[in-house]
């Protein structure tokens, strides 16, 4: 029972709903789960046991489970302790109206500094007016807090409002970072991948867990910092590690170091580490003020000799990381590599907020294992701008990665832009890094106007204005660090991965279709409108963007698509779909496509010829089959694309190479077929398609048939003709046999020469089609029998695996039954 089967019988029994969505969300009862898996076993025939529906809890994870055949599981190579890992997506939301990491370098760039007063009426829905009298107004603020869209995440309004910002806040900025690496989420579902957030605020449950005549059935987890990641996990199927982190202002850089580690273990396959920080209580301000922890003026001086204290920041940040060999596999685009990382504690220092400068300088020790010190070039410091914090961290960068001052470490500090981000405080500084690697630039360090005297800069500089990254010989080499106040320190180094090694994905010369979809149609427009704008100001290569869009991106139920060839005309199809004159509509949840492969007959003089010359894939494909064909059938399919094939086998070859093509080229525009159909020699790119055969049995099979083929054809004694005649109608020319019933009127008939030629002429007498087929032969007739023999004797010891998709048959009398596709097939 193949799953499109299962997934519309369960569709039939429980309505037309999200096959994605936890059957429990839809009201389904232990009771029900009972009744629903008798049923469904009787359906698959085979008993099912009803805590499968616990198990598989959606129709899609049910359908797929009860159609997968089990196999024995392929050990993955083992990975290396130390092997590097890429981060190959980034999301952020940030101070100053940021929320992409284009947005995020702009602001770097430009000397950005986000400090602004507190957002009217943050506080005072927790605190009378009077309270907040005296207390710091300033901070890095995000724009809003409140705005989530709930039905996107299919999160129900109640639900929603009992969230922490700080668990909405995520689940939007981790789906925008695996955009941002181009993975669609969907195709991580089931997958190891696992989650790691730094979080260490959980006002938001201190305040609405008080109030216990409104707590409510989801308070608990709106409120639990735990749930954070486990949220992520459970919406999108995540099956790694699940773990919020809280270690003060270390939290983040610690979950990156966590997500590291778990790769390498080979626990992960895939990691997204974060952190998120919002200020919803004036409570922990108020705290941090009578503490003289908090900056006078509002800014954080990190390194100056004005430094007094730091000024509090929210904001959220993602990366999404793999090994680097997986990375490389998956054609992903790296954007650097983190090849070190390390956690320590403070241990019994001067008191349990005071740092420890030897803690920090093992810390520095452990992660650059390995790693030459020299060869680090800047720092991203804690840099809290703290009077005592400042000095204690530079004399330890001093003694393990300090020189002389012809060649300083170069240090900065995000938090002099956005402030002080707390449990998100590590991954702003490391996403600022990775993209100052990639811009090979590094953006200043604000309010640095005199070195604080404390602080020996002998071989320290900070970057205070932006300035190209510095040339020195060998790979550019950076370091984040973070350090929580209860004394969790954590450090992680960083290494650029040359662009030059980026895949380059060759431009079609051709149209280019940009899919876009959202929830509703008017996200859609939106979207359509925002890309046209980035397109007409942008030189970005159309078919990247294409590229992205079909396969970088999840596919949601409203979608639209703008053609065209040039950069004014997809602007311009942009805008109309943008403006609600495109097409667009809403897209069936279950696609079945099926690919149904043609018989001779159907090729043309030049045929593939622009495809090879426009589509990537289309050529990609046709050279990876062209040794095949050398060795297989004794040409080149590439050549024999150029030329006039001589004859009937050469042509049927060649016709099959270009079928395979096109299956490549569809699945490389995203589109993969639900089941495979074949019509005559059809049947067999159906079966290396689904998997049935590989290519080259493909390519003996074809070889043998279309020899074997030939031979009849030369004889001249047959021929073949497309009349439009009915079955019944037929019947009066019993030598003639039906070889194709193509509808109810029209048949293609099979013979001797003169009886297909007079039946011709019978047909264009009553006025109906007639065409006779350019073949000598009569394929699919009995005139075949002649050389079944020698098909056996030639084809003798083909072994078919199984196909990986159904495949349907066009010549057994039950549709249903699966081709075996061995010698008696054929």
């Amino acid at each position: 029972m193949n799953a499109a089967g299962i997934r519309a019988w369960l569709r039939e029994r429980l309505g037309d709903v999200d096959a994605d969505r936890p059957l429990q969300e839809l009201g389904l009862s232990s009771r029900d789960a009972t009744a629903l898996a008798a049923d469904l076993g009787r359906f698959v025939g085979r008993p099912l046991a009803p805590t499968l529906v616990w198990q598989y809890p959606t129709i899609a994870a049910l359908a797929a489970h009860l159609s997968t055949v089990e196999s024995t599981p392929v050990a993955e190579p083992s990975r290396e302790a130390g092997e590097p890992i890429a981060i190959v997506g980034l999301g952020c939301r940030l101070p100053g109206g940021i929320e992409t990491p284009e947005a995020f370098w702009r602001f770097l760039d430009a000397g950005g500094d986000a400090i602004g007063d507190v957002p009217a009426g943050r506080w005072e829905t927790f605190a009378p007016a009077g309270d907040l009298a005296g207390l710091p107004a300033r901070g890095g603020f995000l724009d809003d807090v409140a705005g989530f869209d709930a039905a996107f995440f299919g999160i129900t309004p109640r639900e929603a409002e009992a969230m922490d910002p700080q668990q909405r806040i995520l689940l939007e900025v981790a789906w925008a970072a695996l955009e941002h690496a181009g993975i669609p989420p969907h195709r991580l579902r089931g997958s190891r991948t696992g989650v790691f957030v730094g979080l260490s605020a959980t006002e938001y449950g201190s305040l609405t867990m008080t109030d216990v005549a409104g707590v409510d059935v989801w308070s608990g987890t709106g409120a639990a910092a735990s749930i954070a990641a486990n949220r992520l996990s459970y919406l999108l199927d995540l099956r790694g590690p699940s773990l919020t982190l809280d270690t003060a202002c270390s939290s983040s850089l610690v979950a990156v170091h966590q997500a590291v580690q778990s790769l390498r273990r080979g626990e992960s396959d895939l990691a997204l580490a974060a952190g998120v920080n919002v200020l919803l209580s004036p409570g922990i301000t108020a705290g941090f003020h009578r503490a003289g922890v908090l900056a006078t003026d509002g800014r954080c001086k990190p390194f100056d000799a004005a430094a007094d204290g730091i000024v509090r920041g929210e904001g959220c940040g993602v990366v999404v990381l793999k090994p680097l060999r997986a990375a490389r596999r998956d054609g992903d685009r790296v954007l650097a590599l983190i090849r070190g990382s390390a956690v320590n504690s403070d241990g019994r220092s001067n008191g349990l907020t005071a740092p420890n400068p030897e803690a920090q300088a093992a810390l520095l020790r452990d992660a650059y294992a390995g790693i030459d010190p020299s060869t680090v070039d800047y720092v991203e410091a804690h840099g809290t701008g703290t009077p005592l914090g400042d000095p204690l961290e530079a004399g330890a960068l001093s003694a393990v990665l300090g020189r002389d001052a012809d060649r300083p470490l170069l240090l900065g500090s995000v938090k002099s832009n956005l402030g002080h981000l707390e449990g998100a405080a590590g991954i702003a500084g490391l996403l600022k890094v990775v993209l100052a690697m990639t811009h090979r630039r590094l953006p200043a360090s604000l309010h640095f106007r005199a070195p604080n005297p404390y602080i020996d800069f002998a071989g320290l500089q900070v970057v205070t204005e932006g300035t190209p990254w510095p040339r020195y010989p060998g790979t550019a080499r950076a370091g984040v660090s973070a350090f929580g106040f209860g004394g969790t320190n954590a450090h992680v180094v960083l290494e650029e991965w040359p662009a030059a090694t980026y895949p380059v994905r060759a431009e079609s010369s051709g149209p280019q279709v940009f899919a876009l979809s959202g929830r509703s149609d008017a996200v859609l427009r939106a979207r359509a409108g925002e890309l046209a704008n980035w397109l007409a100001q942008d030189d970005v290569p159309l078919g990247a963007v294409a590229a992205t869009l079909a396969h970088g991106r999840e596919h949601l139920p409203v979608r639209g698509a703008a053609v065209g060839e040039s950069r004014e005309e997809v602007v311009e199809a942009l805008r109309e779909l943008a403006a609600g004159r495109g097409v667009a509509g809403q897209a069936d949840p279950e696609p079945s496509v099926v690919f149904v492969f043609s018989g001779y007959g159907s090729q043309w003089a030049g045929m593939g010829r622009l495809l090879r010359e426009s589509e990537p894939a289309f050529r990609a494909e046709i050279e990876t089959l062209d040794p095949v064909f050398v060795e297989g059938a004794g040409f080149s399919l590439s050549e024999a694309l150029d030329r006039d094939l001589p004859d009937l086998a050469a042509t049927q070859l060649t016709l099959f190479g270009v079928q395979l093509a096109l299956a490549a080229l569809w699945r490389a525009h995203g589109v993969t077929p639900a089941a495979v159909l074949g019509h005559s020699m059809g049947e067999v790119a159906a079966a290396v398609v689904a998997g049935a055969l590989d290519v080259a049995d493909g390519l003996r099979v074809m070889a043998t048939r279309a020899r074997l083929l030939t031979e009849l054809d030369e004889s001249g004694a047959g021929a073949m003709a497309v009349v439009e005649l009915s079955p019944a109608e037929l019947a009066e020319f019993p030598e003639v046999a039906i070889a194709v019933y193509a509808s109810a009127t029209q048949c293609t008939v099979s013979g001797p020469a003169d009886q297909v030629e007079a039946l011709v002429e019978h047909a264009e007498r009553l006025g109906r089609l007639a065409r006779r087929l350019p073949v000598g032969g009569a394929g699919h007739s009995a005139a075949v029998d002649a050389v079944l023999g020698r098909l056996r004797d030639d084809l003798a010891g083909l072994t078919p695996g199984e196909a990986g998709i159904p495949c349907y048959s066009s010549v057994l009398d039950d549709p249903r039954e699966t081709p075996t596709f061995d010698v008696e097939y054929w």
